[in-house]
């Protein structure tokens, strides 16, 4: 209930809430946008929750997919270009054409380099969605603290 009511509050923000798993995600943002999954377990001093933040689960698949079926292609490419098997193989006039035989990787390059942008671009969503859902479920840590950062301190 706290969980719907916070996502409700929140203009910039949808999702949806059932009795074990809460997701959040910006409305406005990228294909790469960070989704928060809060799963929730229950406990006998409470409910525990565990929290994870990161790009949607379709457009990673997708990635893998793509990534995938180019790697595949590329290997294809080096079996017809290496003329490992006799029916299939690169004429000499194609063995010659560098952008031709490269494309495969070219476009793996491209599709890790917007993955990545995506994701640098998403950067600030992780924490603002990870602060709204402890705020709105007044999640208490539990276990071991983690270790105070160190201070930048100058040297002079």
């Amino acid at each position: 209930m706290k969980a719907e009511a916070a996502i409700v509050a929140e203009a910039d923000v949808v999702g949806m809430a059932t009795d074990s798993l809460v997701l959040v995600r910006k409305l406005k943002g990228n294909m790469f946008q960070t989704v928060a999954r809060a799963k929730l377990t229950k406990e006998s001093d409470g409910t525990g929750i565990a929290l994870t933040a990161g790009m949607d689960r379709v457009v990673f698949v997708f990635g893998c997919v793509f990534l995938g079926a180019f790697l595949a292609l590329s290997i294809m490419y080096l079996v017809a270009y290496l003329r490992i098997i006799q029916s299939f193989q690169f004429s000499d006039a194609d063995r010659k054409d560098w952008l031709f035989l490269s494309m495969p990787v070219l476009s793996m390059v491209i599709g890790v380099a917007l993955a990545q942008l995506g994701r640098y671009a998403a950067r600030d969503e992780g924490p603002f969605l990870r602060r709204l859902l402890v705020d709105a479920l007044d999640a208490k840590p539990k276990g071991k603290p983690a270790p105070p950062k160190p201070s930048a301190t100058k040297c002079t």
